[in-house]
């Protein structure tokens, strides 16, 4: 069933956001231990022995609570209740978004950004705010789709390609216009989506009973086997990771059918993202980040994300 880009809001069958914690609840009661090898690729396209910035501590910075981590070339950002955040280079935090919102979910689109959520106290817009989009790194955002219809708390894309879960009840939508106009393609039991960079037709997904694997865009999906049961995903130009609810950092380099066990981030992860030098996590209310492809992770800034 194709869903223009404005559907009616009785066509979406509207069930407590509880449900969305329930499975994150679910992950972690079935969380398991495993044993992690400290071992590296040469052929990840990782940086080695590249120089980190010291620490920083900030207290309780207006963040509001963190949902998602993402990188815009070498600098990352931040999605939280309280807007989109630039994690500088010395390590301070920059309010980016004007006005803010509350981003729950995040994702770059080639030379844009696109999210989605709920909007901010100086924002004029319906409560769901659908997908949107910024084309000044994350300064001003405009309305794309589904305004007043969906939460998307998942968001991923390549290419014209973008996948979106549904809050609300579930659904996981698939655009093939850059987020103009929606399919539906029902209501996998999923948590957290990769997308090739790519081939965007190669999607995995986490759930309750461990990964699975779509190789046709998110249509249907095949279980795949980990080592540990996988919470998060992030997928660069060199392989993908996963993070299990305890904090193991997994590896793959064929779209999720073999894994490689890297290091810990030492905690329940919040959120996961990576590029080409950097693997990141935020666990409590720190950014952890790796060099050495997951291997190892030392804090960047802690005490955010707490009011």
């Amino acid at each position: 069933m194709i869903y223009p880009s404005r559907m009616r809001a009785s066509q979406l069958k509207v069930i407590k956001i509880g449900a969305l914690v329930a499975v994150v609840a679910l992950l972690g009661s079935c969380s398991s231990a495993a044993s992690q090898s400290a071992s590296t690729d040469s052929n990840d396209g990782q940086t080695q022995g590249q120089s980190e910035p010291a620490p920083v501590t900030l207290g309780s910075p207006e963040t509001g609570h963190v949902h998602n981590l993402a990188f815009d070339g070498d600098m990352l950002m931040l999605g939280t209740h309280d807007g989109m955040w630039r994690l500088d280079p010395e390590n301070s935090l920059v309010l980016v978004s004007q006005p803010s919102f509350d981003v729950m979910g995040l994702t770059r689109n080639d030379e844009r950004w696109l999210a989605s959520g709920h909007p901010g106290p100086d924002m004029a817009a319906p409560d769901d705010l659908g997908l949107i989009q910024s084309l000044d790194s994350g300064v001003t955002w405009q309305p794309v789709s589904l305004s007043g219809e969906v939460d998307f708390h998942r968001l991923v894309a390549s290419g014209e390609v973008v996948l979106g879960l549904s809050a609300h009840d579930g659904k996981l939508l698939r655009s093939q216009d850059g987020g103009l106009t929606w399919v539906d393609l029902g209501s996998p039991p999923l948590y957290d989506l990769a997308v090739d960079p790519n081939d965007p037709d190669l999607v995995v997904a986490t759930s309750a009973d461990g990964p699975v694997r779509s190789t046709d865009g998110g249509q249907t999906f095949t279980p795949i086997t980990a080592p540990v049961l996988l919470a998060l995903l992030a997928w660069t130009d060199q392989g993908l990771y996963g993070a299990s609810v305890g904090g193991e950092i997994l590896y793959s380099t064929n779209g999720g059918m073999n894994w490689e066990a890297r290091g810990s981030l030492g905690g329940q992860p919040v959120a996961l993202a990576a590029n080409a030098s950097s693997v990141v996590g935020f666990v409590g209310d720190s950014v952890l980040a790796s060099l050495d492809g997951g291997v190892t992770f030392k804090p960047r800034i802690s005490g955010i994300g707490q009011h």
